[in-house]
């Protein structure tokens, strides 16, 4: 039976997929990489001028090349809790900017929060879970490149792709994709197989995330996210004391 860890305390020795708190955000490239786009969309959602947009973004993704995100005795949480209101910020002092003080040297109007509506928090997480899933994808993209014979991304992007197709026509999508004969059962194999990889590249992804990726917390953020399905088929009964993934079948 194929498993795969998650920590059910703090990241225990072995792990080491899981066991570095907040990787990404001591990388400032990898960082402005992986989530520009998702602060350049939420800021998109309430700064209608698009070169405010510009400005912030910009602004916020050279501080943090230049000087890193948050130092590592400020770690706790989630990283999307930090980051949501890191980034609020900037637009707000971006505004403030840009608001005309009442009178010159009047310290008050120049700190003078302006009246912002933020979008809601489906709104962040919406964004949010589209980086996690995207990373997800090329996690297991990654992982068919480095493992000959392996199907996992092209089957799995197939099947999403052409839901309403039967397995016998997903088959000949993919013997045409990968240049091999690809049988009914299969292709229906290397889906299971596939599924269980994303469920597994999931639970690495929202882990890194958290400060503390306890088993309770992992499936905690997987629920928030909406990303649950995606991994509950392959939790066992005792996932709670076990930390570990299992085939669904």
């Amino acid at each position: 039976m194929s498993e795969v860890s998650i920590p059910n305390q703090r990241p225990r020795a072995g792990i080491d997929q899981i066991s570095t708190r907040w990787p990404l955000i001591q990388d400032p490239v990898q960082f402005v990489m992986r989530y520009a786009p998702a602060i350049r969309g939420y800021l998109a959602v309430f700064l209608k001028n698009p070169h405010d947009v510009d400005d912030v973004c910009q602004t916020f993704l050279l501080r943090v090349i230049e000087r890193g995100v948050v130092e590592e005795k400020a770690l706790h949480g989630r990283f999307r809790d930090y980051l949501i209101a890191a980034v609020r910020n900037a637009a707000l002092a971006h505004l403030r900017r840009r608001s005309p003080a009442i009178q010159a040297g009047d310290r008050l109007a120049e700190m003078a929060a302006p009246k912002v509506q933020f979008p809601s928090e489906q709104e962040w997480l919406s964004r949010w879970r589209r980086v996690v899933l995207n990373s997800v994808w090329e996690a297991l993209e990654k992982h068919q490149s480095d493992h000959p014979g392996n199907l996992a991304h092209t089957v799995l992007r197939t099947l999403v792709d052409y839901p309403k197709e039967d397995s016998a026509q997903l088959a000949a999508r993919v013997s045409q994709i990968s240049g091999r004969v690809v049988r009914a059962e299969a292709f229906r194999k290397q889906v299971s197989r596939a599924r269980r990889l994303f469920a597994q590249f999931l639970v690495v992804e929202v882990a890194r995330s958290l400060d503390d990726p306890t088993a309770i917390h992992v499936v905690e953020e997987l629920i928030d996210l909406d990303v649950m399905k995606y991994v509950e088929p392959f939790l066992p009964g005792d996932w709670r004391t076990s930390g570990k993934l299992v085939d669904a079948e």
